[in-house]
């Protein structure tokens, strides 16, 4: 397939897509690697397990036509911000910037192995190797780095990767959205022995785009992962992160939130891979939905032979705030050492009846004390993105204030 053929339509051809993606150039064997991941699947659906609640194939059969959609851009725009926008194109030239290497081409291997990431390998095989962005962090800067990830219309695929060198701090904030299209996203982290990665994830998309967004993580020795997600979900919206904890000592923190309305869907897939000895992951969930509205959550944390004295805890709580919202839930542990401490725990249910009453005894009416009560509900998740939590709060209280 020409790379004009990868061009926009109203419906997206699986079977084209498939044969030409398991067809790719041998000579790019990270690209062709991943197109045959991809054709060994296609658009994954209900038959793949970990996508049995976010269909894509389903979805994808039934693109609308664009309507204009313009979500909000979390925050200011830096000095340091890369944009791709509706087939990979960089639409602003990344500043020159003493600690920060910018550079484009052909990547050798992936960073975690995509061989369960359909969507993630589609983005790999679909991204032209002239669009593939890397980007070095080789001194701790203060201003974060914005990677922009939009389409008008127009479905994308992106892949870039991020190395950040040890003992280095970087901070990343990823923006994504989309207009009643198809779009797929992967963005590699690289994190070196002692080097401490912030990653901050907005998402929101229309009520006819469909979109996957993954994550993959290697943490060095004694490296550090704080990752805050807020998602607003799409017509079918899936944010994936999957982290490797490779070498001993290193510290993962997951925490999200994610807030759907009528005929949005917003799955927060994750998998944490313990390999080595004395690693640390917290993860926190929590989840909002209104009527028509669907939330998903799977994480997994997979603990190997070689992980002992793990320290992991998951938990993930979710809100039905009307009639007909519907949430599905599925934490996993899957241990093979014998000298760890872990748990999870998973809970849905209504805002508190008690305290919604004492707040309506006080003169508070219930609209405005409903989404106090939710607000507080996902403050905790939010406040670990620093600097950015504000904003994330900002965009989560306009959701909870909107009819």
């Amino acid at each position: 397939m020409a790379e004009q053929e990868l061009q926009p339509r109203n419906a997206i051809d699986e079977d084209q897509l498939v044969k030409w993606a398991g067809s790719l150039d041998a000579s790019d064997a990270l690209r062709a690697s991943a197109g045959r991941i991809f054709a060994a699947t296609g658009l994954p659906g209900r038959r793949i397990e970990g996508w049995r609640w976010t269909d894509v194939r389903a979805a994808a059969s039934k693109l609308a036509e664009p309507k204009g959609h313009k979500p909000s851009l979390i925050g200011p725009i830096g000095p340091l911000e890369l944009e791709f926008v509706s087939g990979n194109n960089s639409h602003s030239a990344p500043a020159e910037r003493a600690g920060v290497r910018w550079s484009s081409g052909v990547l050798a291997e992936a960073v975690l192995p995509l061989d369960a990431m359909p969507m993630a390998a589609l983005a790999v095989a679909a991204s032209w190797p002239k669009q593939q962005r890397t980007i070095e962090v080789t001194e701790t800067i203060a201003d974060p780095i914005r990677l922009i990830f939009a389409g008008s219309g127009e479905r994308y695929w992106c892949h870039t990767r991020v190395r950040v060198t040890a003992g280095v701090e970087a901070t990343v904030i990823e923006s994504h959205s989309n207009s009643d299209e198809i779009s797929s996203v992967l963005v590699e982290y690289d994190v070196a022995d002692g080097a401490t990665l912030n990653r901050v994830i907005w998402q929101d998309g229309s009520l006819g785009a469909v979109m996957a967004a993954a994550g993959t993580v290697r943490l060095g020795k004694g490296s550090r992962l704080n990752q805050t997600t807020l998602a607003f979900g799409a017509k079918l919206a899936r944010m994936e992160t999957r982290v490797l904890h490779a070498v001993g000592g290193s510290e993962a923190t997951l925490n999200a939130v994610y807030m759907v309305g009528a005929g949005r869907h917003a799955d927060l897939t994750s998998h944490v891979q313990h390999a080595a000895p004395s690693c640390v992951t917290r993860q926190s969930v929590k989840g909002l939905a209104r009527a028509r509205g669907r939330g998903v959550f799977q994480g997994k944390f997979l603990v190997e032979r070689n992980g002992q004295k793990t320290d992991a805890q998951m938990q993930h709580n979710a809100l039905l705030l009307e009639e007909g919202a519907e949430i599905n839930a599925k934490p996993e542990l899957e241990i093979y050492a014998d000298d760890v401490t872990c748990n999870h725990g998973n809970t849905s249910g209504q805002l508190d009846a008690a305290a919604l009453f004492y707040m309506r005894q006080r003169g508070i009416p219930e609209a405005e004390a409903r989404a106090m009560l939710a607000e507080s509900f996902v403050a905790e998740a939010l406040s670990g993105a620093g600097a950015w939590a504000d904003l994330l709060m900002e965009e989560a209280r306009a959701w909870l204030n909107a009819s």
